[in-house]
């Protein structure tokens, strides 16, 4: 397994030739995460293999709020009923050349925690995702993630449920 290193994107870093399979997440790296980071619309952090600067995978923490009424009942049984504060998991993606190596499992790790944290001064109740495909809400099924009401593929982890994993 390769020796990767997650760190916050840099301007540095080579995402040129970036190829996970998904247009919409290959064009986010190669052409637009300087302006989101500029405009502080998310924070992309990347992972590459120790010592070099090309990007291998790739995810992005944003703020966000999920509707009350998308919530499943169990889930809002104790909430305020107005949107309540989630961090937004953006977008995540692996390099074709490192797929099938268990780096999206270590990206999304990297995420939880990091949302663990900003938990702890924000005060966000889950982590959201918008899964694009199948494929990837098995993915996130696995993790423990959970239908929202609204989309089959809009996913939620309750930060409770990442600190008792993670601790």
């Amino acid at each position: 397994m390769d020796n990767w290193v997650i760190e916050p994107f840099g301007k540095t870093h080579d995402r040129s030739a970036f190829t996970c399979g998904k247009a919409s997440l290959d064009d986010f790296i190669r052409t637009r995460v300087s302006q989101y980071e500029k405009r502080r619309l998310g924070k992309t952090f990347v992972a590459v293999s120790e010592g070099e600067k090309r990007v291998v995978g790739y995810y992005t923490l944003a703020a966000g709020a999920v509707a009350f009424e998308h919530l499943p009942s169990e889930a809002s049984r104790k909430l305020p009923k107005h949107p309540i504060p989630v961090i937004l998991l953006a977008r995540l993606a692996v390099d074709q050349s490192a797929q099938g190596k268990r780096l999206g499992e270590k990206l999304l790790l990297d995420a939880l925690r990091r949302s663990l944290d900003l938990s702890g001064s924000l005060r966000a109740h889950a982590v959201e995702v918008e899964a694009l495909d199948d494929s990837a809400v098995a993915f996130y099924l696995k993790y423990g993630f959970g239908p929202l009401l609204d989309n089959p593929k809009h996913l939620y982890l309750p930060v409770a449920t990442i600190e008792k994993v993670l601790g």
